[in-house]
């Protein structure tokens, strides 16, 4: 009753009060109605009233979207020495607290029988436990799980130097009589939902041990042991060795497993702990330790009579035909005669015919589905007699289609598996397979999935601010569905729970050009989030002088989400392909993609230097949501494409700042990092700062994650602020320039809450400085770009002549244009090849073609239109030429 009052009463609380499930229907008696389903996102979830264990969507064929209350709200039920703590009154409050709702145990009826401890963690921390009397000491468990975690993952442990060695924990009171069924376990807690249940119990506190004192203090009593230990691989280890010494004594031994992933006290908590579920375990018991195939055949028939089945024995696969007819003819015969029956299994094995058609077992597990191509793999775990054999492996949807596929791929993909059944055999087994079979997005890239709303790492991910790591299969288990990653070449190291005690030392190496990296890095996990609604993201630029400390911040910043060893990739030729950087662009989401060193210097040989820099036009669309990278065919006999989205951040690092058009410059946010400021001191902070390794440093990301609604909403609420804050500076007329500076102060807004060292002076700091950040980037692109000034500074000089004649009036001076070869007055075009021999032969500067190439169609002084023939005004023939129009912009 205490377990159930609290899902009567506080989850049930928690479940009304849930706004993002917002149920609609909550007045209904019996259910909780019309609540959006976490998955789908529809109007279906619901949950019973009197039985508010598992929600449920009611799709049942688009969806089947399950969650345990007890999970969704852990708090309640975890974490508990604040919310109950011990006092005079009860000094065992929080151990109460904890076996009522982590455990599900009626407290009145375990009295007297435990009492609250305290041990210390690992890190040195004390944590509250519930301790239990034990031998010559005791054990405890711990109760609080983040103390667990402290305790590097330790749960319980106990009493210094005491031994348990061939004994173990009874309940209170229990006695054994003759004839008595005894079960005996591993854990306490598994021990105590049996007796609640009403069975006598012994729990022998870890599988290495078994309670052989309990077993000679009661021997020839004819006590049934039931072995009752997990039913997991250490499990399957010692229970037949434990039933052969119990035999060996001439005991009776039994043994009962209570099914794989599944502890006693959870089958107690589900109110499934009866005589009926202690049969089936029994049932399993049997199975389990059959001596042979033909014994298990028995089994299996016994419960189910079949004229053929499959059956695993010794990591083989067998099969089963039976002779059904002859068989109960037999047996009948027998009944009718009165005679003496043979035994039931003697004319069992001599009707059935029994098969060995695999040298392992392949266990399917499921099925991968790439999330873009639709190309699907499945995949198998193989086990063999020798465990060094064991292997997973995926295989192609063709190699399930028939027998002689199937054998071929198992020669070819394990270590020696071999198949000899027929298209029978095959087909019963991939019934089996298919059956509600998972199925597994695989994604291309490392991140953020948009449809599941999930983070995806090799090892670990996360769904709505919670944490879930990778099972024994490799994917992630939201929900109903599965999700992974099949990208390798990128993978990020898993940090512990990290506490921003760096941050002051951050701000002391890099101040306010390293927060505003920080603040955008950090946004960087959510941009698609923020694209979503503000349908555009900015790039950041960070520059440099030589020495200023740009490479190590961007090396600390990946080190912050567990990628060591890095900074980024070159984007021309001499760092990668275009095929290359279009992958490397393509391969995450919701993470940062930095492009460092494009541009590159070139000495002519006059030993004149010119800086050549990366084509940034050809990516301004990245700053917009699913903005296309590249798109190719489908090889199909349709129209149809396939298109790879950018779904990342772009972070810019060189030593020049970008230069181009006024539609990249605006999409950029700008910083610039000098050496002024360093110092003896300041090298000392900034050796500590940068030695931090990455498994101290890449638990930010993991902080980051779990805090992501906090995060945007946080975000969305500042962004506003700091857009009018920029637009009433006069000064900044874009609103580009605007927005993207105003992203990156509400990402520090937000951002800020993770550091308790980030104040609001410092807030205040910051916003000057990308303000003046902001006033920078419109004087940049509202002058004219340096090199096409002096373009046209040296036109200019060159382009006009006075031509002095005489005539009959007199003389006359005439200003004829030398280089413009355009005949409509109104327009400018000029031969490039023309333009650099009219300098050579004045001793005028020759601008290399390149920065021409790149300045002038951003000229502000004459508006570039196209490039074309034009038929020259000075030579009277048609010449290749830049045509722009005179006096500046329409």
């Amino acid at each position: 009753m205490q377990f159930e009052d609290i899902y009567r009463l506080e989850v049930i609380d928690a479940l009304e009060k849930d706004h993002e499930l917002d149920f609609k229907d909550i007045r209904s008696g019996k259910y909780l109605q019309k609540g959006i389903c976490p998955s789908c996102g529809e109007r279906t979830l619901y949950i019973a009233r009197d039985k508010p264990y598992q929600l449920k969507c009611n799709r049942l064929n688009q969806c089947q979207h399950e969650e345990k209350t007890r999970e969704r709200y852990s708090y309640l039920f975890e974490n508990l020495s604040e919310r109950f703590p011990r006092s005079e009154a009860n000094p065992n409050a929080t151990a109460d607290a904890y076996l009522q709702r982590n455990r599900g145990f009626d407290v009145s009826k375990i009295q007297g029988w435990y009492e609250q401890g305290r041990r210390k963690m690992a890190d040195g921390q004390w944590a509250d436990t519930v301790r239990f009397p034990l031998c010559d000491g005791y054990w405890e468990r711990i109760i609080d799980a983040t103390m667990v975690a402290a305790n590097g993952g330790d749960k319980a442990g106990i009493k210094y130097k005491m031994s348990f060695k061939s004994d173990g924990w009874m309940p209170k009171g229990m006695t054994i009589e003759k004839g008595d069924s005894v079960y005996i376990v591993e854990g306490i807690f598994h021990a105590i939902a049996l007796h609640l249940a009403g069975y006598k119990v012994i729990a022998s506190i870890s599988a290495n041990n078994f309670p052989w004192d309990v077993v000679e203090a009661h021997k020839g009593l004819k006590v049934r042991w039931v072995i009752a230990l997990d039913d997991d691989k250490a499990g399957h280890l010692v229970i037949p060795k434990y039933r052969r010494q119990l035999q060996a004594m001439d005991e009776i031994a039994w043994v009962a497993l209570a099914g794989k992933n599944r502890d006693w006290d959870d089958v107690y908590r589900d109110g499934q702990l009866d005589d009926v579920f202690m049969t089936e375990a029994s049932y399993q018991g049997r199975l389990f330790v059959a001596p042979n195939p033909s014994k298990k055949a028995f089994l299996l028939h016994l419960k189910k009579p079949l004229s053929f089945f499959l059956l695993e024995f010794g990591e083989r696969l067998f099969t089963a035909k039976v002779n059904s007819d002859e068989l109960n003819r037999e047996l009948n015969k027998d009944s009718d005669e009165g005679t003496t029956p043979k035994s039931r299994e003697e004319i069992f094995d001599k009707y059935c015919d029994i098969k060995q058609v695999a040298n392992c077992i392949p266990h399917f597990e499921y099925i991968q589905r790439d999330a873009l191509s639709g190309d699907q793999q499945f995949f198998f775990q193989f086990n063999f007699p020798n465990p060094a054999q064991n292997c997973k492996e995926p295989l192609a949807p063709n190699s399930i289609g028939d027998p002689r596929s199937f054998s071929k791929s198992l020669l070819e993909r394990t270590p020696g598996g071999n198949f000899e059944g027929g298209e029978k055999v095959l087909s019963m087994l991939r019934s089996k397979w298919l059956e509600n079979a998972l199925t597994v997005r695989a994604l291309p890239f490392v991140g953020y999935d948009a449809t599941s709303k999930t983070y995806c790492f090799q090892t670990f991910g996360f769904n709505n601010g919670r944490e879930y790591m990778a099972n024994s299969h490799g994917y992630l288990e939201i929900g109903k569905s599965g999700l992974k990653t099949s990208l390798s070449s990128l993978a990020l190291t898993r940090g512990k729970d990290e506490e921003p005690d760096w941050f002051a030392d951050f701000l002391e190496v890099n101040d306010m050009n390293g927060l505003a990296s920080l603040a955008w890095w950090t946004a960087s996990l959510f941009t698609q989030q923020i694209r979503s609604k503000q349908h555009s993201w900015l790039f950041f630029e960070l520059t440099g002088d030589a020495g200023a400390g740009k490479s190590s911040l961007l090396r600390f910043l990946w080190r912050l989400f567990g990628r060591p060893n890095y900074e980024g990739m070159k984007p021309n030729s001499t760092g990668a392909s275009a095929i290359g950087l279009t992958r490397a662009l393509s391969q995450v989401s919701n993470l940062p993609v930095v492009l460092i060193e494009s541009d590159s210097q070139i000495v002519d040989a006059q030993g004149r230097t010119t800086v050549s820099q990366y084509n940034w036009e050809n990516w301004k669309s990245l700053y917009d949501h699913n903005a296309t990278l590249r798109t190719v065919g489908v090889k199909s006999s349709s129209n149809d494409t396939d298109s790879l989205i950018f779904l990342a951040a772009l972070l810019i690092s060189q030593n020049a700042s970008v230069d181009g058009s006024e539609a990249i410059l605006t999409r950029i946010v700008h910083m610039h990092a000098t050496r002024t400021g360093h110092t003896p001191a300041r090298k000392v902070v900034s050796d500590r700062l940068y030695a931090l390794p990455v498994e101290d440093l890449s638990g930010y990301l993991r902080r980051c994650l779990g805090q992501e609604k906090q995060w945007l909403a946080r975000y969305f609420e500042a962004f506003d602020h700091y857009e009018q804050r920029l637009q009433a500076n006069t000064i900044i007329q874009h609103q580009r320039i605007v927005h993207c500076h105003a992203q990156v102060m509400a990402a520090a807004k937000a951002t800020q809450m993770l550091f308790p060292g980030w104040s609001d002076q410092l807030m205040e700091k910051l916003f000057k400085h990308v303000e003046s950040r902001a006033i920078e980037r419109q004087q940049r692109v509202s002058s004219e770009n340096p090199t096409a000034a002096r373009f046209w500074q040296i036109y200019h000089y060159l382009n006009e002549k006075v031509i002095t004649y005489t005539d009959g009036e007199g003389s006359h001076d005439e200003t004829r244009e030398t280089l413009n070869h355009s005949p409509d007055r109104t327009l400018i075009a000029i031969n490039i090849e023309h333009f650099h021999n009219a300098c050579r032969l004045a001793g005028q500067e020759v601008i290399h073609a390149t920065q021409l190439h790149r300045a002038l169609p951003q000229s502000s002084s004459h508006t570039f239109i196209e490039i074309r023939k034009v038929r020259s005004a000075i030579e009277k023939r048609p010449l290749n030429c830049w045509v722009f129009r005179k006096s500046g912009r329409e």
